[in-house]
């Protein structure tokens, strides 16, 4: 049995969520509640496969909110649902350390594979959101990390030692992230992601 956790205030999305999770094909529990001090409370009763959060959630800074979890409960996977429209949903995701990010124009689908992945436990969940001509969207989490520490200027080297992986495993990494975004330059990698309004995680 999968134990879910929807944090979030009472809303259609919020009920049309549910809605989709009772569709999909693992078996499902899900809780929901509204505030920071009840998501807390029913994280100590109890382990969460998947917390999904509200980004802007209501009486609490949401990256202190993701530490707590994280701290409380390493295992539980986040993923972080917004009610607005964002250009710089990918990076911002990454930056608050969250497994995985939805907006509110995500498709049903879009939802139904991203809670699929974060419920296996898969080691790489693509942080998907709505159709657009945005190429980031298409960039996994793992891929994402490599792409901040290139636009800093880190050799391949030094990114495979602070990442703790093997170089030819960042290489691999950026290789997949010029062939997704049709680059071949970090230059370029930096002209895209000024072009589509993403901003580095520091």
């Amino acid at each position: 049995m999968n134990y879910i956790l929807i944090a979030h205030e009472p809303t259609i999305m919020r009920d049309g969520l549910s809605q989709i999770i009772t569709m999909l094909p693992a078996p499902v529990t899900v809780l929901m509640v509204q505030t920071a001090d009840d998501v807390m409370a029913a994280m100590k009763k109890q382990p969460f496969n998947l917390l999904i959060l509200s980004r802007y959630f209501p009486g609490a800074e949401t990256p202190s909110m993701i530490d707590m979890i994280r701290k409380q409960s390493p295992a539980t996977r986040i993923l972080l649902f917004s009610s607005r429209h964002e250009k710089a949903l990918i990076i911002d995701s990454l930056y608050q350390e969250a497994d995985g990010y939805l907006c509110k124009n995500s498709t049903e689908e879009e939802i139904e594979m991203t809670l699929s992945s974060l419920l296996k436990e898969e080691k790489e969940v693509p942080l998907y959101v709505p159709p657009s001509s945005n190429p980031l969207s298409q960039l996994s989490s793992r891929e994402i990390e490599v792409m901040n520490l290139l636009i800093k200027g880190l050799p391949l080297l030094k990114i495979a030692a602070k990442m703790e992986l093997q170089l030819t495993t960042v290489s691999t990494y950026k290789t997949r992230i010029f062939k997704k975004l049709e680059i071949s330059s970090v230059v370029e990698l930096l002209e895209k992601i000024n072009i589509y309004g993403a901003r580095r995680a520091v």
